[in-house]
């Protein structure tokens, strides 16, 4: 791993000495290869990404650790929506922001405006009011929205040591000694030998 500059310059190097048709030949090939990671791999990436935001709501299973052999190699995550404040009552709110003089000329509220009030708004545990965290001020139009909801996404992270994603070491590793190949059987296009660099 620690050469992959070096390496990389090398290839640069080699690339330079090629005549321009076969540059334009492995530039077509690559191209090709990215429009096909696009199509039929990308779409791959996230493919448990529905059944854990399902788990999740119904056990509130928020991580899937993936394991080759008994390893981590990483895991996903369901990402959740966090608490916040959001305009209820747009006109209450659009009062609120031309009293403060907080109007742009074409009479609507400014972003910055919105943006400030929002950051600063706090909610009053016992009355449910929502105020100005600087001021003490009630400011109306506004609603308290709790977080904690699936956002329909999620996020993957490889496992890692000294910041390196060993995780993805191993999982190269179990592709290209075929360790996997019965699991990727139903996706022939993710099997080692449709994978240019992968087997050596």
């Amino acid at each position: 791993m620690s050469n992959d500059v070096t390496d990389g310059a090398q290839a640069d190097d080699k690339a330079d000495a090629l005549p321009l048709t076969t540059l334009g030949l492995i530039g077509a090939v690559a191209r090709a290869m990215t429009e096909h990671q696009a199509a039929v791999i990308a779409p791959k990436l996230h493919a448990p990404k529905d059944l854990l935001v399902a788990e999740f709501l119904e056990r509130k299973q928020s991580d899937l650790i993936v394991e080759v052999g008994g390893e981590e190699i990483g895991r996903y995550k369901v990402n959740l929506s966090r608490d916040r404040f959001e305009i209820d009552d747009e006109a209450a709110f659009d009062a609120y922001a031309e009293d403060k003089g907080e109007y742009d000329v074409l009479i609507v509220r400014k972003p910055s405006f919105e943006k400030t009030v929002l950051q600063h708004a706090q909610r009053d545990p016992k009355t449910g009011a929502i105020f100005d965290s600087r001021s003490g001020e009630v400011i109306p139009g506004l609603k308290f929205v709790p977080g904690g909801k699936p956002t329909g996404t999620v996020t993957w992270t490889w496992k890692t040591f000294k910041r390196q994603p060993v995780g993805k070491a191993t999982l190269i590793a179990a592709l290209r000694s075929g360790e996997l190949d019965e699991v990727l059987r139903e996706t022939p296009e993710l099997l080692q030998r449709a994978q240019p660099g992968t087997r050596d």
